[in-house]
């Protein structure tokens, strides 16, 4: 997309959301936004200062100038997803999205259905077949794309992606997710019901008007609201499937 386009394909929904919010709504938002990105520009690529608390420690934020981490969920899911990268070297990995290389070297496998990057399989997740199994599979804010990002809606194709996911580990192998909350609410329902059998390991809270994340009870997240003007998510889950030994 050219530098013209995104700047009309902004305008135009900049312009959608002040019909829909108030033009002092939206335009405070943009201020806010454009206020904070500079702010932060400073410190991109620079090992954050600043930490949130996750499972009874601190964890550095990750501050990358990639889709401006230090603006959103990244800031938090990226920190975590390397964390789990790191438990895994040199075992099997699969990664759905091409995400975690955008910040990091990876030679893991990664399954995309439109990235064009070396060594990515482009495929659906959903149709998804390999004759190789893997120790791990991640998705970072991936799989909430799957049946309502497309031409043809479907609120069930997520699910049948996972269970597919799932087929693809190895004993005791774990497929890791980080779900943004309220952006398919179909697939949070399915989360928060538990019927796809996930381990609920935790959820984020971020604050209304700046990028500070704090844990919260899993409970307190469902119905956490999806910001599609700014693209940020406000509140997160981390969850887990472990495949029996």
């Amino acid at each position: 997309m050219t530098l013209l386009n995104r700047s009309a394909s902004v305008l135009a929904r900049v312009v959608a959301f002040a019909r829909e919010r108030g033009a002092w709504s939206v335009l405070s938002s943009c201020v806010r936004w454009v206020w904070q990105w500079l702010l932060g520009l400073p410190g991109a690529g620079r090992r954050s200062a600043s930490s949130f608390g996750w499972d009874g420690r601190q964890v550095a934020y990750f501050h990358h100038r990639y889709n401006n981490t230090w603006m959103n969920e990244r800031g938090v899911e990226i920190a975590l997803a390397l964390e789990v990268l790191e438990q895994y070297a040199d075992r099997d990995v699969l990664e759905i999205g091409y995400v975690t290389a955008h910040y990091v070297p990876t030679k893991h496998l990664v399954v995309d259905k439109y990235e064009q990057a070396p060594g990515v399989v482009n495929a659906d997740v959903a149709d998804l077949v390999l004759d190789e199994r893997f120790d791990l599979i991640l998705a970072v804010s991936t799989l909430e794309h799957v049946g309502l990002d497309e031409e043809v809606l479907d609120s069930a194709k997520a699910g049948r992606a996972i269970a597919g996911l799932k087929r693809l580990l190895k004993p005791g192998g774990k497929l890791w997710v980080t779900l943004p909350i309220g952006y398919n609410l179909d697939l949070d329902r399915q989360f928060e019901t538990g019927e796809l059998g996930f381990d609920l390991r935790g959820a984020l809270l971020r604050e209304d008007n700046r990028n500070v994340w704090r844990e919260v009870p899993v409970e307190q997240i469902w119905w956490t609201p999806y910001d599609r003007l700014t693209y940020t998510a406000h509140g997160l889950v981390v969850a887990e499937y472990v495949a029996p030994a």
